[in-house]
């Protein structure tokens, strides 16, 4: 497989930004088409390119430093922030469920999604999948048995297994595992291409396929009635196709001067994800008090506010605590 640099690939720093703003403003009113569900599978192909199957050891201490221990920080700091709001709303504290902070180890199916910080999910699904995709890696399969079986168990999740209750919402994560798979099988090697010899021209082509298979696909559905199980599989060719544009794209437009802030966020996605929520409930609270329910315009509005206060926030957990936030390692050799 052919490796990319490994100097940090703008493009790709754009894409989790974009993405992980895209999450923010899914959390608030937005516009119907906001709710189509790229921006998950997009995060997890553009993660999955930069998967390493070290050994274990080093493998199991990366992900605590990276993944477990952010994870904790900002469980601990919404739980803080979610008493203090169940007091500021006039309510007394021996009625608060203090036990909510082991929400976490309940079982859910479907959407379902703890009490404290629900956005963390995703941490919960890329380890989860990372785990996953470690003990098939492992498992010296070949690339094309684990294509295959990154399929299946997605396409068996889809169908049959997402609603199951299960502990850490494996249920959920599962048909997001064909996105985190595919980064890893081929996303390297999708790079690659980009930014080998045959230069911007040539790489026009499979950005314009990928465009067309993607309208192609929306338009399918709109036409015909299909089964369940049919409209799963065009589903994922859909939102595939999607994020193979969304890579070229954002490849193309990568040099526009304006789109430099979405390197800060996507190079800090995991304090976003951690923190946006307690923002958002805020400005939330404010305007439906002395408001009202906030409309799409409003929605965009508290998006751009989330993302100006996320800013000194994210450089506030970088310089004091970053090993906390998983840019330094806390635990090492």
């Amino acid at each position: 497989m052919t490796q990319p640099s490994k100097k940090r690939i703008l493009y790709i720093d754009y894409l989790k930004g974009l993405t992980i703003l895209w999450v923010v403003w899914y959390h608030t009113a937005h516009p119907d088409f906001v709710n189509f569900s790229f921006r998950i599978p997009l995060f997890f192909f553009v993660s999955g390119i930069f998967f390493k199957p070290y050994p274990f050891k080093q493998f199991l201490r990366k992900k605590i430093n990276t993944l477990l221990v952010p994870f904790v920080l900002f469980y601990a700091i919404y739980y803080i922030y979610y008493i203090m709001l169940w007091v500021s709303s006039g309510r007394q504290l021996a009625t608060f469920d203090f036990a909510s902070i082991l929400s976490v180890f309940g079982l859910y199916g479907g959407s379902e999604s703890f009490v404290i910080n629900p956005p963390l999910w995703f941490i919960f699904a890329l380890i989860d999948l990372q785990f996953l995709l470690y003990a098939l890696v492992k498992s010296r399969l070949s690339r094309k048995w684990l294509a295959l079986i990154a399929i299946g168990i997605t396409l068996a999740d889809a169908w049959w297994f997402y609603t199951v209750k299960t502990p850490f919402m494996i249920s959920r994560c599962l048909r997001y595992f064909v996105y985190y798979a595919f980064g890893y099988l081929f996303g390297r090697g999708l790079i690659s291409r980009i930014e080998g010899e045959h230069g911007r021209r040539a790489s026009y082509l499979p950005g314009l396929m990928s465009l067309a298979c993607f309208i192609a696909c929306w338009f399918a559905k709109s036409i015909t009635t299909m089964s369940p199980q049919i409209e799963t599989v065009i589903d994922y060719v859909e939102v595939f196709s999607l994020i193979l544009f969304m890579i070229y794209f954002l490849k193309y437009i990568s040099v526009l001067p304006f789109l430099k802030f979405l390197k800060f966020y996507g190079q800090n996605s995991y304090i976003v994800l951690g923190m946006h929520e307690i923002i958002l409930t805020l400005l939330l609270i404010t305007y439906t008090r002395f408001v009202g329910q906030p409309d799409i315009a409003v929605g965009l509005g508290m998006l751009i506010v989330t993302a100006l206060v996320l800013w000194p926030v994210i450089l506030l957990f970088n310089h004091l605590c970053p090993k906390l936030v998983g840019k330094r390692e806390l635990w090492t050799e």
